[in-house]
């Protein structure tokens, strides 16, 4: 039985998913499974998986809650780390160095230190503070992306996963929860790498002003996803531009 369980919600990443499969299979640490739970995918990306010989799952198109839940139902490892499909590991001692701070710390759930996987100076500068205020918000109320959550499986079926309503903050809301069986932290080991194609496709602006609505909407609930057109799965069949970002006449929204 692996020690760790990796969970990857995809619809249609097969532009991303063989460079996050390929950072971890050069992962000197290697007590671990891989679970791609994918959601009626139109383009390779289940194929890509399989060539890495991951496990893959498939379930209906109802948002990455249900996708990391589906796959957590799969899962045989005591811990379990979710990750987004254009998420990198850029050094191979990252993951063995987390699992063992993250058991040495004795922790309920953690995030990553993160960086932009683009070279973009304006992305780099805005992941950069995403990630510093990540970690300052860790001791008040902890904000740990979906795109990367290490959980303790136990403490994973105690809240009931993810709620899958089709809304903003579901990783807050769970995170939050887990909270209350025990300490989350951010981790040292790291950064990890992300991409910042949504503010690529659906412009700075625009993206960090959805992501402020749903912050001040806080005391009210969360913000339907279709209240601003927020799509997941479109950024297949697009080429990567000169800056890694994909790029296409026919934009994301």
């Amino acid at each position: 039985m692996p020690k760790l369980s990796i969970i990857i919600p995809t619809l249609n990443e097969e532009l991303y998913l063989s460079g996050l499969l390929a950072s971890l299979q050069e992962q000197d640490w290697r007590d671990f499974e891989i679970i791609v739970s994918d959601s009626g995918s139109s383009d390779s990306t289940r194929e890509i998986a399989q060539r890495f010989g991951v496990r893959v799952v498939e379930g209906p198109r109802r948002g990455p809650a249900h996708g990391r839940n589906l796959g957590a139902q799969q899962a045989q490892g005591e811990l379990l780390l979710f990750l987004d499909a254009d998420v990198v590991f850029p050094r191979p001692d990252i993951l063995g160095r987390a699992v063992e701070e993250f058991e040495r710390r004795k922790l309920e759930a953690a995030g990553f230190p993160f960086r932009s996987l683009e070279n973009l100076w304006r992305y780099r500068l805005l992941l950069v503070v995403g990630s510093a205020l990540g970690w300052l918000s860790q001791w008040i109320s902890p904000w740990v992306p979906g795109w990367a959550i290490l959980v303790r499986r136990d403490a994973h079926q105690r809240v009931g996963g993810f709620d899958e309503t089709p809304a903003f903050r579901e990783d807050h809301v769970y995170v939050g929860q887990v909270r209350k069986l025990g300490k989350v932290r951010y981790l040292r080991a790291g950064p990890i790498k992300v991409s910042a194609r949504r503010f690529e496709h659906q412009g700075t602006g625009k993206t960090l002003a959805i992501y402020l609505l749903t912050e001040l909407a806080r005391p009210f609930g969360r913000v339907p996803y279709a209240f601003v057109r927020y799509q997941f799965g479109s950024f297949s069949r697009e080429r990567k531009g000169k800056n890694g970002l994909a790029s296409s006449s026919r934009r994301k929204r």
